[in-house]
């Protein structure tokens, strides 16, 4: 089972690319984000139709569910938002990148902060029209005490980075570094790869984020 979660504005292909390239099944739940108020209810709700029709051609089963997110609180909105993050069911995939910013904006805000009930999130460009995954980091991970050190050395190198060259580098073990390496793995802070015989490690926008966030000035 998976649910998209969607803001959506004028231009249903937004929506309609993103979840077309992931595919729609039988148990495939919709749900577009809309304002409260909108300046505009025809062309709104004209792309909501066409997002409905574009789900029936595919799988007539599955339901295309409208949300209403105040433009004007944002804590309620943000909170909307949350309700359906936690409550939505199988692989939670956003949206981003249709709809009003006033959405946008508290969607953002409580996908980032539950991060770990979201299984992908992707956008729409306004560039040049494609779809592309981003990965959220999460805002709320915390590196394990004992691992932080390392996890400030592997930042500091040029990454992707060797578990030799990392060891070279702090004052313990190969083993120990490979212990650290995969306790901050199992937190989102970094990843691994093996390249023939040689593991390599870079760090994550998670990691990242929390590197600059602990080494920003009071």
């Amino acid at each position: 089972m998976r649910t998209y979660i969607a803001p959506i504005g004028y231009d249903s292909t937004r929506v309609t690319r993103p979840i077309l390239s992931q595919g729609i099944e039988r148990e495939t739940r919709i749900n577009l984000l809309i304002p409260t108020t909108t300046t505009d209810d025809s062309r709104g709700a004209q792309a909501i139709d066409d997002v409905r029709r574009m789900v029936e051609q595919i799988e007539p089963s599955v339901e295309v569910e409208t949300t209403k997110v105040p433009h004007d609180d944002f804590e309620t909105a943000i909170g909307i938002c949350g309700s359906l993050i936690d409550a939505a069911g199988g692989e939670v995939v956003i949206i981003f990148g249709g709809g009003a910013r006033d959405i946008f904006l508290p969607l953002t805000v409580a996908a980032l902060s539950q991060t770990n009930q979201i299984h992908a999130s992707y956008q729409f460009s306004d560039i040049d029209g494609e779809v592309r995954e981003r990965t959220l980091p999460d805002l709320t991970a915390n590196a394990p005490a004992q691992a932080k050190s390392t996890l400030d050395t592997i930042r500091g190198l040029d990454t992707p980075v060797s578990l030799t060259d990392i060891t070279a580098a702090v004052n313990v073990s190969k083993s120990t570094v490979t212990r650290h390496v995969k306790l901050l793995e199992r937190h989102g802070l970094v990843t691994s790869e093996t390249h023939g015989k040689t593991k390599v490690v870079e760090v994550t926008p998670t990691g990242r984020l929390l590197i600059s966030r602990a080494n920003s000035p009071m």
